[in-house]
C-alpha cells in the first residue's frame, strides 16, 4: 500500500510538471520609441521611455505568461541588421512624433525574436505654445538653465500590437505632474538632478511598470490576472517631489493611429 501510494503521487507530480512546462507563453518585444537614441541628454541619463521598458521586460519575465528580450538583445539585433534598423528607426520617429505604426517595421523586428506581438512604449513632456514634445531631461535642462516654472506633465503611451494581424490590441496612456510642492522643476546641482531621476526609476517599477505590464497580460490571459495596486509608501531621496503611491493618472490620448481606428482595439486579444 505504501509502495503504491508513493508511485501514485510521483504520477501526480510528472503530470503537474509536464502540464507546467507546457503552459502557453507569449513572446512580446519591448521597444521603447528612444531605443536608438543613447545618452543624449546633458545629464546622460537613459530616457524615461528605455527605463519603463526595461522594467516591463524584468515584469514579463518574472511571469509565466510573457517573455520578453532584453533591450540589449533587441540592440544587438539592430546593430547586425543595418536596414533593419533604419526602418525601425524611422518608424519610431514617426510614432513619437505622430502616434503613427508602421506595422511592417514591427513585423519585421517581432520576426527576429519569433514574437507575434510588440508593445510600443513613448514618453514626452508637453510644452504651452511649443511646437513639439521634449523628453523629461530637455525640460529639465530648459528650466534650470532659464529657471522657468512651468506645471510640466509626463505622458507615456503604450501601445500593444499584434503583427500578425497588423492590429492593435490595446493603447493606454498616463500623466504624472513632475513638478515638486513649489511649483519648480529644475535640477542645478548634479544631487538635484540624480534625486529626479531616482524618483522617476521609483514610479516606473513600482507603480507605472506594473500598471501597463498587468493590462498587457490581461490582453492574453483576461481570466488569469487580478490587478493589485501598489500601495507601498516611497520615498525617495531629496525633497522634489511628492510621491504619490497610488496608479497614474490616464491621459486623454489623442486617436491618431490611422488603420486601427476602425476596431474596438480595447478588447482585441489572440484566440487561444
Amino acid at each position: 500500500m505504501k509502495k503504491f501510494l508513493i508511485r501514485f503521487l510521483l504520477i501526480i507530480c510528472c503530470i503537474f510538471i509536464s502540464v507546467k512546462s507546457y503552459a502557453i507563453t507569449y513572446n512580446v518585444v519591448v521597444l521603447p520609441a528612444d531605443i536608438l537614441r543613447v545618452c543624449e541628454n546633458y545629464y546622460c541619463y537613459p530616457e524615461v521611455s528605455e527605463i519603463v521598458s526595461n522594467d516591463l521586460i524584468t515584469y514579463f519575465n518574472s511571469s509565466d505568461k510573457i517573455k520578453s528580450p532584453s533591450l540589449q538583445e533587441v540592440r544587438k539585433i539592430l546593430a547586425q541588421n543595418p536596414n533593419l534598423k533604419s526602418t525601425v528607426k524611422a518608424s519610431m520617429d514617426k510614432f513619437s512624433s505622430r502616434g503613427n505604426v508602421d506595422f511592417q517595421a514591427m513585423k519585421q523586428l517581432a520576426r527576429m525574436f519569433s514574437a507575434n506581438s510588440v508593445l510600443l512604449v513613448a514618453n514626452s513632456v508637453a510644452m504651452e505654445n511649443a511646437s513639439r514634445n521634449r523628453s523629461v531631461w530637455e525640460i529639465l535642462e530648459l528650466s534650470s538653465a532659464l529657471n522657468i516654472s512651468y506645471p510640466y506633465t509626463m505622458e507615456t503611451d503604450a501601445v500593444l500590437l499584434d503583427t500578425v494581424n497588423d492590429l492593435v490590441m490595446w493603447r493606454g496612456g498616463y500623466s504624472k505632474l513632475l513638478n515638486s510642492s513649489d511649483g519648480s522643476f529644475i535640477a542645478q546641482k548634479a544631487s538635484q538632478s540624480y534625486a529626479k531621476y531616482a524618483y522617476l526609476q521609483a514610479y516606473s517599477k513600482d507603480i507605472l511598470s506594473k500598471t501597463i505590464g498587468q493590462s498587457v497580460i490581461l490582453r492574453f490571459f483576461p481570466k488569469s490576472v487580478t490587478p493589485v495596486l501598489n500601495t507601498k509608501e516611497i520615498k525617495p531621496s531629496g525633497s522634489y517631489f511628492r510621491y504619490e503611491s497610488s496608479n497614474p493618472t490616464p491621459g486623454k490620448l489623442e486617436e491618431k493611429l490611422e488603420e486601427p481606428l476602425e476596431h474596438d482595439y480595447g478588447e482585441m486579444i489572440y484566440g487561444i
